[in-house]
């Protein structure tokens, strides 16, 4: 019994030494990357693992900087020998999902994301499971990613936004009308959210609370020539159609291409000024 917990007790204080030499290794190569001398601290992490390619946490501390870099497949590399070292994967699932999601292996993303939100509930790690999902048109799986984000933290102007798609392409046009209100909320100035929540309030049928809102967009945006044509489409709908043509003349004057077709479909007899094409 004694000369049992004695070993015990050895082996505790050689995996005490190897953490404290392991810390020191990347102690040393933290003080490289505060000085911003990025290329530095790769060497000296390859030498680190070429005398010591059993610390785990090494592999682990390139892979992010490989990672930073876009250098993806020696990332992946990094990522497996530390899983294959530490034996549980934790941090490293989570990275290799980051890495296929930035490969477009959305599937890849998937898996990866999956296991590592079953251990932890981290909320950039189910916010990039919902992109994953988004890219595969899998929309509700989408929309129960974004949520868990969200409810993780609130503060996510781009979770909302992407809720308020994925409903959008599953014509649930009352959620996402919701979702794109609260990502406005916290950013009020984002004209693509505006845009949405405009097309979403169109497709319910309030044309004037989306003219509200595409009237805030103002001259020199990327989105004007698009708000143009939207009021434009939201009067047809009110049967105004005076009021629809002069809107898709405007738009169509700054290069709106569907403008282009509406004033060719519907006002040209209207308006004798619109020439044929």
């Amino acid at each position: 019994m004694i000369r049992t917990l004695l070993c015990i007790i050895s082996l505790l204080s050689v995996i005490n030494l190897q953490s404290q030499a392991q810390s020191r290794y990347v102690v040393k190569v933290d003080k490289y990357l505060a000085g911003g001398d990025t290329v530095k601290a790769v060497k000296k992490l390859n030498k680190y693992i070429s005398k010591k390619p059993e610390f785990a946490e090494l592999y682990l501390k390139r892979a992010k900087l490989k990672i930073e870099r876009g250098d993806y497949d020696p990332a992946m590399v990094d990522l497996n020998s530390f899983c294959s070292l530490n034996r549980i994967c934790g941090e490293a699932e989570y990275l290799k999902g980051i890495v296929r999601f930035k490969q477009h292996d959305y599937n890849g993303a998937i898996v990866h994301l999956s296991e590592y939100t079953k251990i932890r509930d981290n909320s950039t790690a189910w916010f990039y499971l919902a992109l994953s999902h988004m890219w595969l048109q899998n929309y509700s799986l989408a929309i129960n990613g974004f949520q868990k984000s969200i409810q993780l933290e609130a503060n996510q102007p781009l979770a909302y936004y992407n809720a308020g798609l994925a409903s959008f392409y599953t014509d649930n046009f009352s959620n996402a009308s919701m979702f794109f209100a609260q990502a406005l909320e916290l950013s009020p100035n984002d004209t693509d959210i505006k845009i949405a929540h405009a097309n979403a309030l169109m497709q319910q049928k309030q044309y004037a609370e989306s003219n509200a809102l595409l009237r805030e967009i103002t001259i020199g945006d990327k989105n004007y020539p698009a708000a143009l044509f939207n009021i434009g489409v939201n009067y047809f709908n009110l049967n105004e159609k005076d009021l629809a043509c002069d809107y898709w003349v405007q738009a169509k004057k700054i290069g709106h291409l569907q403008a282009k077709d509406a004033t060719q479909r519907h006002c040209e007899k209207r308006l004798g000024r619109v020439k044929k094409w």
